[in-house]
C-alpha cells in the first residue's frame, strides 16, 4: 500500500472520518458537562535520605543502589493500605468530633451527608473535644466484617474516607533532589486540606518509627552480646586468677625466667666448685700420703676423723643458710661461724700436738708441711660442703623445673581462651559503638521536616472537559482509521489486475469497472479501453490464422460477468470491420433477450469440435464467443473446449480469493492448455489505474497539485 493508495482510502471515507470524531466529541460532551469541581493541595517533605549524613563527617561515597532502594521504601510507605487506613480514620474522627460543619474541615454538604449514614452506636463513641479518645475508640470498634460501618466505610468505596479514594493520594520525589511531594484532589476543600496534612503527618512518624526500631534492635542485639562476651571474658581471667593462686605464681614469666637464670648460675658455679673440690681434695690426699711417708705421722686418726667430721658439719651448716636466700636461720650463722672457728682451733691443736710429741726430731720442715695440710683440710672442707650444698640445690631447681612444666601448659590454655574472649568482647564493644553511632545518625537522619506545609485550597482545578472531548474526538478518529486500515490489509478480495495476476500467475489482458454504480461518470471510458485491450489482443492471437477464429469465455464462479466481457468485446470486434458471433452454452445467459445470441446450451454434448459445430449452426463470422457454465459446475463436454484458439477467464473484483479458487482454476488449466488469459470485472475504478493510467474524472485543484508532488516524492 502506498501513500497514494492511503490518500484514497482516506478520502473515500471522508464523511465518516468527520462524522465520527463529532459524534463522539459531542457524547464525552455531554457526559463531562457535569463533572464535579475539584480542588488540590500538596505538601513537601525534606527526607534527608541522601544530603544529610547525620553524624559523618567526612566525605562520604553515596551509594546509587542504597539511596534509590531507600526511597523506593518511602514510596511504598506512602502507598500501604494500613497508611490509608490511619489517615481514614483520623479524617473521620476530626469530622464525628465536630458539633457543626467548619470550612477548613468540612463542608456542610459533606457533614450532613456523612451524619445521616453515621449509625448511633457509633456516634456514641465519640468523645466530644477528645481526638485522642475519639480516635482510639473508633479503632477498637473496627472489625472485618461488612455490618461494621467503619470497616464498610474504609473498604468499600466511599469517595472519602475508603482506601480506594485515599489511594489517589499522590507521593514522588521532586528531581533528584531529598524532596518527596505528597499531594492529592477531592471535591471537598476541607477534606482535601485535612487528607494531605495528615497523611504528611502520619508518614514521617511511621518511617521515623520504622528507622528508630530497627537502630534499637541493633543497638540491644549488641548489648546482649557484649554482656555475654564480659560474662565469659570475667569466667576465664578468674579461672586463671584462682589457678595463680593454688600454684603460688605472681607471675609465671618472670619466675621461670628467674628461676632458669639461677638454673644457669648454679650449673656454672657447680662446676666451679665441683673442679676446685676435686683440686682440693687431691691436694689433701697428696700431702697426707707425704706426711705419711716422710714423717711416718697418720693424720686420719680417730680424733682427727671426729674434729674433721665437725669441721664437715659446721661447714655444711653454714653453706646451706647462706645458699638459701629464703632460709629463715640466718640469726644462727654468727654462732655456726664462732663454733667453725673453734672446731679449726681444735684441729691445730690437734696437729700441733702431733707435732711436739710425735716427730720432733724433724723440725722446721715438718711443721711447715702439717700447717699447709691443716690449710688443705680446712679448704678442702669448704669445697666439700659447698659442693653437697650446690648439688642439692640443683635438685631443687629441677623439682620447680618439674613443677612449672604442666603450669605453663594449663596456663597457656587459659590465656588463649582469655585472648579469644577478649578479642570477642572488643569487637563486640567495636560493633556496639558502631551501632550507636547509626542509631544517633538515624535518629537525625530519620527526623524529617515539612519543607511546605499543606496549604488550604481556595482556587478550584480547571475543568478538563475540553481535553476530554479532544481527547474522545482524536481518539475515536485514530481508532476508525485503524480499523480501516486493518480491514483493507486483511480484505482478501481481487481488487487489482496486478493482485489478479499473481494470484492466478495469468496475463491480465484487460478489466472493466462495476457499471451499475451510477456516481462512475467515467465508466464509459474505462469499459471503451477494456474492450480494446481485449480487441488487440485477440487481434494479435487470431494474425494468420483461419476463420472463424474461435475464443472460450471462462469463470470459477456464476455472476462473473462473462456475458458482459463477451458483448462489449463483440461491440469492440464489429466497430473494427469484423464480424463476430455470441454462443452461449450456460443456461443463465442463455436466458438473456439478446436476439444476437446464439443459444446452444443443450446441444453443447453433440459436438467433439467447432468445425462441426459451426458447420451445424452455418457460422461464418470472423470470431466466434463461446460463453462456458461456471467451472465450479463441471465441465459437460471437455473435448470441444481443446479445440479453440483462446481462451479468457472472468474474475470478479468483488469477490475474495481462497483455496477454492485455486482449486477452479488449476482444474481450467489442467484442461486448457493454450492461450488462456484472465479478465477483471467490477473493479473500483482507482484500482484500475495501474491499468490505464490516471481516470479521466473531475478533481479539485488542490487535489491534483497533492496528487502530483506525492507522485514526484515516490517517483
Amino acid at each position: 500500500m502506498n501513500i497514494i493508495r492511503f490518500l484514497k482510502i482516506i478520502s473515500g471515507k471522508f464523511l465518516y472520518i468527520l462524522l465520527i470524531p463529532m459524534v463522539v466529541g459531542a457524547v464525552v460532551f455531554f457526559l463531562t458537562k457535569d463533572l464535579p469541581v475539584k480542588y488540590a493541595t500538596f505538601s513537601t517533605i525534606y527526607s534527608g535520605v541522601t544530603s544529610n549524613s547525620g553524624l559523618a563527617v567526612d566525605i562520604i561515597k553515596v551509594d546509587n543502589v542504597a539511596t534509590q532502594n531507600e526511597y523506593n521504601n518511602l514510596m511504598t510507605i506512602l502507598k500501604s493500605n494500613s497508611l490509608f487506613e490511619d489517615i481514614s480514620l483520623h479524617l473521620l474522627t476530626q469530622h464525628l468530633i465536630l458539633t457543626k460543619p467548619v470550612k477548613e474541615i468540612i463542608s456542610e454538604k459533606s457533614f450532613v451527608e456523612l451524619q445521616k449514614s453515621v449509625p448511633n452506636k457509633v456516634k456514641k463513641l465519640v468523645v466530644k473535644g477528645n481526638f485522642e479518645k475519639t480516635y482510639s475508640n473508633l479503632k477498637g470498634f473496627i472489625e472485618q466484617d461488612e455490618k461494621n460501618f467503619i470497616y464498610r466505610t474504609i473498604n468499600y468505596g466511599h469517595k472519602y474516607y475508603s482506601v480506594q479514594a485515599l489511594s489517589n493520594i499522590k507521593g514522588e520525589r521532586l528531581t533528584n533532589s531529598d524532596l518527596i511531594k505528597i499531594s492529592y484532589e477531592a471535591e471537598d476543600q476541607g477534606i482535601c486540606f485535612n487528607t494531605v496534612k495528615f497523611a504528611t503527618e502520619i508518614f514521617v512518624e511511621r518511617y521515623s518509627e520504622l528507622k528508630i526500631s530497627q537502630s534499637n534492635s541493633a543497638v540491644a542485639y549488641f548489648e546482649e552480646q557484649l554482656k555475654l562476651a564480659a560474662e565469659k571474658l570475667n569466667k576465664a581471667e578468674q579461672e586463671l586468677l584462682d589457678f595463680n593462686i593454688d600454684n603460688d605464681i605472681i607471675n609465671y614469666y618472670e619466675q621461670t625466667e628467674q628461676v632458669t637464670t639461677q638454673q644457669e648460675k648454679i650449673e656454672v658455679r657447680l662446676q666451679e666448685v665441683k673442679m676446685e673440690y676435686e683440686a682440693s681434695e687431691a691436694v689433701l690426699a697428696r700431702l697426707e700420703a707425704e706426711v705419711e711417708k716422710r714423717y711416718n705421722i697418720n693424720l686420719r686418726n680417730s680424733e682427727i676423723l671426729r674434729i674433721r667430721e665437725q669441721l664437715v658439719d659446721r661447714n655444711n651448716a653454714i653453706t646451706a643458710i647462706e645458699l638459701d636466700e629464703k632460709s629463715t636461720n640466718r640469726n644462727q650463722l654468727l654462732s655456726l661461724r664462732t663454733k667453725l672457728a673453734e672446731t679449726e682451733r681444735s684441729l691445730e691443736n690437734k696437729i700441733d700436738s702431733l707435732n711436739i710429741f710425735e716427730n720432733k726430731s724433724q723440725g722446721v720442715e715438718l711443721q711447715k708441711m702439717l700447717s699447709e695440710w691443716l690449710d688443705a683440710v680446712k679448704n678442702h672442707e669448704n669445697y666439700s660442703a659447698l659442693y653437697k650444698s650446690m648439688k642439692i640445690r640443683q635438685i631443687d631447681f629441677m623439682k620447680q623445673f618439674k613443677r612449672y612444666a604442666p603450669l605453663g601448659a594449663t596456663i597457656k590454655r587459659i590465656e588463649r581462651e582469655i585472648d579469644v574472649y577478649e578479642r570477642e568482647y572488643l569487637s563486640i564493644l567495636h560493633s556496639l559503638g558502631m551501632a550507636k553511632q547509626n542509631q544517633q545518625n538515624i535518629d537525625m537522619r530519620s527526623n524529617m521536616k515539612v519543607f511546605d506545609k499543606a496549604q488550604f485550597p481556595i482556587n478550584a482545578i480547571a475543568a478538563k472537559k475540553k481535553l476530554y472531548v479532544i481527547a474522545a474526538a482524536l481518539f475515536s478518529l485514530i481508532f476508525y482509521l485503524l480499523g480501516v486500515f486493518i480491514i483493507e490489509l486483511m480484505d482478501s478480495r481481487v481488487k487489482t489486475p496486478s493482485l489478479l495476476a499473481k494470484l492466478t500467475e495469468l496475463e491480465v489482458v484487460s478489466a472493466f469497472n462495476d457499471i451499475t454504480n451510477k456516481k462512475y461518470k467515467f465508466s464509459e471510458f474505462i469499459t471503451e479501453k477494456a474492450s480494446l485491450l481485449i480487441y488487440e489482443k485477440l487481434k494479435v492471437l487470431s494474425l494468420d490464422k483461419p476463420k472463424p477464429f474461435v475464443v472460450q469465455a471462462f469463470s470459477s464462479w456464476g455472476a462473473a460477468g462473462k456475458l458482459f466481457v463477451a458483448q462489449q468485446t463483440s461491440n469492440e470486434i464489429v466497430r473494427h470491420g469484423f464480424t463476430v458471433t455470441i454462443i452461449c452454452f450456460d443456461k443463465k445467459c442463455a436466458e438473456n433477450t439478446d436476439l444476437s445470441i446464439v443459444k446452444l446450451h443443450e446441444h453443447l454434448l453433440k459436438f467433439d469440435n467447432y468445425d462441426d459445430l459451426l458447420k451445424a449452426e452455418n457460422i461464418t463470422t470472423d470470431f466466434v464467443l463461446a460463453i462456458f457454465p461456471p467451472v465450479s459446475n463441471g465441465f459437460e463436454n471437455s473435448v470441444i473446449i481443446n479445440t479453440a484458439q483462446a481462451n479468457f477467464t472472468v474474475f470478479d473484483a468483488g469477490t475474495s480469493w481462497s483455496d477454492a479458487d485455486n482449486f477452479m482454476l488449476n482444474k481450467l488449466k489442467l484442461l486448457v492448455t493454450n492461450n488462456l488469459f484472465a479478465i477483471l470485472t467490477r473493479a473500483y475504478p482507482d484500482n484500475l489505474e495501474e491499468m490505464y493510467g490516471e481516470i479521466p474524472k473531475k478533481r479539485s485543484f488542490i487535489r491534483v497539485f497533492i496528487k502530483k508532488m506525492l507522485r514526484r516524492i515516490i517517483h
